[in-house]
């Protein structure tokens, strides 16, 4: 087996890099839709209070070759299709101002201080725990439970179209979520609770059960312990009722084997999992998290599990780097996965266990390309020196082919000029 990659297409050009280098202009999401490839485009700054922000939308009829810019979609049209025929979604949800609920000063907390008590609507309570970000931001953990009622729902939002549907119907599902922790980030921002949704992306198990993956918040209640921890955890979770609740499977927590994992990152957060023609599900992790320790990379790690998803193995270093790794599973049964920062880079897997992958292949380089801005740069810094968000996204386009969609900031356009571009490429799997 080998890969074949395909020349760059252009979706879309943005602003230049020395406009906004960062948060606009990045993170496609792609869909297959009735013959058709779309990609909605985030083009809003990227933090807490804008993630469900209206985005761009594009479309390709000739498999990726040239794009034009349409009226927005619902994306739930173009969801994950459940064996019913439902197709589902779960939209981007942006954070909650909480400025005018009073917090208590620390001088509260005395020995008679109930940690389990439910705050009254308009309080919060003590938070569980406190962790920083290096731009002053400070990130205050609450367990769900502790929070006034109108706050401490376990519940997702998400758009369903029902079979034979042409309009879909918002729905509040129930999640089921040991410890579920909100945090609420003060000081560079006004008391904003952060949402809860899933990050991940919905896949379809061999059962015709629904998972999706998702994270912590920054900072959680660890399940095992009760106690505290100030880094990320990954989340999977299982519906067996046509995705009308979710159920939490596994928690995957970054401190559970001592000391072994390299704590100057920010633990598990953004997961991608995939299940394999042996019946094991493999499960990949991000570590790296610049606002906990100012580097942008760190390595991604692997684990297993042989008895659908309750117990894993120990997770173990895949690569040197790994923002956002995703993966899809093509028809003749090769599963590609795509990772990042600094470069981008993509693997596959023919065994159908998960073990043995293809060398990677480097679609975009993992050294400096500042040299490519618009300006000289003489000391950039690291979003500089990548110049790029590196948060590719892949999607099965056949049985044999993939495409990749990512971002660089010094594509050129007519005239030369580096702009922020969302691109593709094709990924072929060949075989002898």
């Amino acid at each position: 087996m080998k890969l074949k990659i395909g020349e760059e297409r252009v979706i879309t050009r943005g602003c230049r890099p020395e406009e906004d280098p960062w948060g606009s202009w990045q993170f496609p999401h792609p869909y297959k839709a009735e013959g058709r490839l779309i990609v909605s485009v985030h083009v809003s700054k990227d933090d807490i209070t804008s993630f469900g922000n209206p985005q761009r939308w594009y479309e390709s009829c000739d498999r990726g070759n040239t794009w034009k810019e349409i009226e927005p979609e619902n994306p739930a049209r173009f969801g994950a299709l459940l064996p019913s025929g439902d197709r589902i979604y779960f939209p981007p949800q942006s954070g909650v101002s909480l400025k005018d609920y009073k917090m208590p000063d620390w001088g509260m907390q005395t020995p008679a201080y109930d940690f389990k008590k439910q705050a009254n609507e308009g309080t919060l309570p003590l938070p569980d725990g406190m962790t920083y970000w290096l731009d002053g931001t400070v990130i205050k953990a609450y367990k769900a439970e502790r929070l006034p009622k109108s706050l401490a729902k376990k519940e997702w939002q998400m758009e369903r179209l029902p079979k034979g549907n042409t309009e879909s119907v918002s729905e509040n599902i129930p999640v089921e979520w040991d410890c579920l922790t909100r945090v609420v980030y003060t000081n560079t921002f006004d008391n904003v609770l952060k949402p809860v949704f899933p990050k991940g992306e919905i896949k379809i198990a061999p059962d015709g059960s629904a998972w999706i993956s998702s994270f912590s918040g920054e900072g959680h209640i660890n399940p095992e312990t009760g106690l505290y921890t100030p880094y990320y955890s990954a989340e999977l979770f299982r519906s067996d009722d046509n995705a009308h609740s979710f159920k939490q499977i596994a928690h995957m927590e970054y401190e559970a084997d001592g000391h072994e994992y390299p704590y100057q990152s920010g633990g598990f957060s953004d997961s991608d999992f995939e299940f394999m023609e042996d019946g094991s599900i493999i499960w990949f992790f991000r570590t790296a998290w610049a606002m906990y320790t100012g580097r942008e990379w760190d390595p991604m790690y692997m684990s297993r599990s042989e008895d659908m998803g309750k117990t894993w193995s120990k997770p173990i270093k895949f690569a040197h780097t790994g923002i956002f790794p995703r993966m899809c599973k093509l028809g003749c049964g090769t599963v590609i996965l795509c990772y990042a920062r600094p470069g981008m880079f993509v693997t596959a897997c023919d065994d159908g266990k998960g073990i043995e992958w293809t060398k990677p292949i480097m679609i975009m380089t993992d050294g400096d390309r500042s040299r490519l801005h618009n300006l000289k740069i003489t000391d950039p810094n690291f979003h500089q020196w990548d110049g790029s968000c590196n948060n590719p996204t892949i999607i099965a386009v056949d049985d044999n082919t993939a495409m990749i969609f990512y971002s660089d900031f010094y594509y050129p356009d007519d005239e030369g000029v580096k702009r922020k571009t969302i691109l593709c490429r094709t990924i072929m799997v060949e075989k002898d």
